[in-house]
C-alpha cells in the first residue's frame, strides 16, 4: 500500500469539545448568562450523550480539545481519556492563528504543555480553532511533536505536510458536509441531515475514499441534543453496514501512514 493510499476506506469519528471560548471570542465573561446563556458547556448532557453512544456502538473517537475548555473542565477531559478516546489539541482558547503573529509559538507551546498536563500524555494532532493557521502553524507544531493535523479540507485521503513545513506531519482531511455544525447551523431537519451524511459517505465509500466526520456535543450547533444523537447513532450504524469499513482514532490512522 502507497502513502497515498493509507486511509482509504477508513472513518475517522471526531469531536470538537468547545465550550465558553466560542463565545469569549466575541463577549466578556459575564455576558455569558443571559443571551449569551453557554455557561455550562462542555459540561452538559451532550457529552454524556455522545460517551454513551460511542459505548454501545464500540466506537473510539478523537476528541479535539482546546487548552482552555482542558482547564476548566479538567474531569471531563479525563474522563473522555479513560473511556479510551483519544484527546488531541484544538488550540488554546479558539483564538484566530493567521492574526498571532510572533506570538503563536509561545502560545502553541503554553496550550501544548497544559493539555499534556491534564491527560497525562502529550497528544498527537492539532485542529486549527475556526479552521485558520498561519504560514508558520506547521513548522511550530512539527518542533512541538505533533505527528498531524487535521484542519484542511482539501482532500479525500491522508497527505505529508512535508511540504507545507510540517516534517513529517500527515494532513487528516476533514469534509465539510460531514461537520454536524454545518447543517445544524443553518436548522436542516433531522431527515435532511441524515440523508446528506450518507449520501457524502456513499460518495466517498464508492470512490474508495477516507471520511472524517466532525461532531460537536453542545446542543445549538452541535449533535448534543437528544433527537439528534439518534441521528447521529444512525448514520455510524449506516456505515457499520459496511464491513470493508474501518473506524479508527486520527492517531491510530497518522501512524499507519508514518509506517509506509
Amino acid at each position: 500500500m502507497t502513502q497515498s493510499s493509507v486511509g482509504a476506506r477508513v472513518v475517522n469519528v471526531t469531536v470538537n469539545l468547545v465550550g465558553t471560548s466560542h463565545e469569549l471570542q466575541e463577549v466578556s465573561e459575564d455576558r455569558l448568562w443571559g443571551r449569551y446563556s453557554y455557561g455550562k458547556y462542555p459540561v452538559n448532557a451532550g457529552i454524556e450523550r455522545m460517551l454513551d453512544l460511542f459505548e454501545r456502538t464500540g466506537i473510539k473517537a478523537t476528541f479535539f480539545v482546546p487548552a482552555f475548555e482542558a482547564a476548566r473542565a479538567p474531569d471531563v477531559v479525563r474522563m473522555v481519556a479513560i473511556a479510551g478516546h483519544e484527546v488531541a489539541a484544538h488550540g488554546n482558547a479558539m483564538e484566530d492563528h493567521s492574526r498571532l503573529g510572533d506570538g503563536e509559538a509561545e502560545l502553541l507551546a503554553k496550550a501544548h504543555e497544559k493539555l499534556s498536563e491534564i491527560i497525562g500524555v502529550a497528544p498527537a494532532g492539532w485542529r486549527a480553532p475556526g479552521g485558520t493557521m498561519s504560514a508558520d502553524t506547521l513548522r511550530h507544531l512539527a518542533a512541538l511533536g505533533y505527528t498531524y493535523d487535521s484542519s484542511f479540507q482539501d482532500d479525500d485521503l491522508p497527505y505529508s505536510l512535508k511540504a507545507d513545513g510540517g516534517g513529517t506531519m500527515v494532513e487528516l482531511p476533514q469534509n465539510e458536509m460531514l461537520i454536524d455544525a454545518t447543517l445544524w447551523n443553518v436548522r436542516q431537519t433531522h431527515e435532511r441531515v441524515l440523508k446528506t451524511w450518507i449520501e457524502e459517505f456513499e460518495g466517498l465509500y464508492n470512490e474508495g475514499c477516507y471520511a472524517c466526520l466532525t461532531l460537536h456535543p453542545r446542543s445549538d450547533f452541535g449533535s448534543g441534543r437528544a433527537s439528534r444523537i439518534v441521528i447521529v447513532e444512525a448514520f455510524l450504524r449506516h456505515i457499520r453496514s459496511r464491513s470493508d469499513m474501518t473506524i479508527t482514532t486520527c492517531g491510530k490512522l497518522a501512524g499507519q501512514f508514518g509506517t509506509r
